[in-house]
């Protein structure tokens, strides 16, 4: 396998998925999203195309990647220049998790990681899924994981990335035993603590609460559940300042009202806007991908 053959946001993704594509019960969507977004700030610091302080996100070199989250990340960041603090760029990413899912598997298509599958559920009705062609790519991060926590090697940067991902999000037990978890719990946090943008995800994730969709079957207005949606999405992601959410649901700009008006031809507000297509989609709660889009 070639070197950096994925991404980090891409190993993450295989981690959080069984071998037929579904997604394992200690990933929840929502909290995905926050894991991809620190990901893919990892992804761009190493690449060098920003750095960080404890608090701050800096941006360094400009030029693409060729990575389309990558690059759409970087026009953000260009953007709003170093003004916005870590946890901010990660709860300001996070509410684009399913454009950043929809990418990251079209890319491990591409690659041959993941493959396609059409399963039928009703006579009339398919759904698509996404298996692995294989867990080589799986087997290969946790091998490599597993050899740095269990040896004295000092940790290359896209390997202490993976672990503080994991450490900080509670869910070291994607790769490891809860016995192993207790021998080298020192080593995790050692290696964890190393890189500042790992530290924020705790944070964030510790704000998430059950009611996701509560207010999906009530009869409000247009506005009102768009109103709800935005609140929910503000809590989740910790997002205090107006101007940090996205312009799709930032009241004011001309692309809020093309999403109210999206939302009052669906009768929910359950959606989310592709910033790469510019299309307005239902939200997808799970990995597994109708054919019918809505667009």
């Amino acid at each position: 396998m070639e070197k950096n053959f994925l991404t980090i946001p891409e190993e993450i993704y295989l981690l959080s998925i069984d071998e037929h594509g579904a997604q394992l019960p200690m990933f929840t969507n929502e909290e995905f999203d926050t894991l991809l977004s620190a990901s893919i700030l990892m992804e761009l610091a190493i690449l060098h195309k920003i750095d960080s302080d404890q608090k701050y996100i800096i941006p360094d070199k400009t030029g693409m990647t060729g990575n389309s989250i990558l690059d759409w990340a970087i026009d953000e960041i260009d953007e709003f220049g170093n003004n916005r603090r870590i946890d901010e760029w990660i709860s300001h990413f996070s509410v684009h998790g399913q454009f950043f899912r929809d990418e990251i598997i079209t890319s491990l298509v591409r690659k041959e990681v993941l493959s396609i599958e059409n399963e039928k559920v009703l006579w009339f009705f398919n759904r698509r899924k996404y298996p692995m062609v294989n867990n080589v790519e799986v087997i290969e991060v946790k091998s490599r994981i597993k050899t740095l926590i269990h040896g004295n090697d000092l940790p290359n940067e896209r390997d202490i990335v993976i672990v503080s991902i994991l450490a900080n999000s509670n869910l070291l037990e994607a790769i490891f035993t809860v016995d192993e978890i207790k021998t080298y719990q020192l080593r995790i946090e050692q290696i964890a603590q190393m890189d500042f943008i790992g530290q924020a995800i705790g944070g964030i994730l510790g704000t998430f609460k059950a009611s996701v969709f509560e207010k999906l079957f009530k009869n409000d207005s247009p506005e009102d559940m768009l109103e709800a949606h935005i609140e929910d999405l503000k809590k989740k992601f910790r997002i205090t300042n107006e101007s940090n959410l996205p312009e799709w649901i930032r009241k004011g700009t001309l692309q809020y009202e093309k999403t109210l008006l999206f939302v009052k031809e669906k009768g929910t507000a359950q959606v989310s806007y592709n910033p790469k297509t510019k299309e307005y989609a239902l939200l997808n709660l799970s990995y597994y991908h109708s054919p019918f889009g809505v667009s």
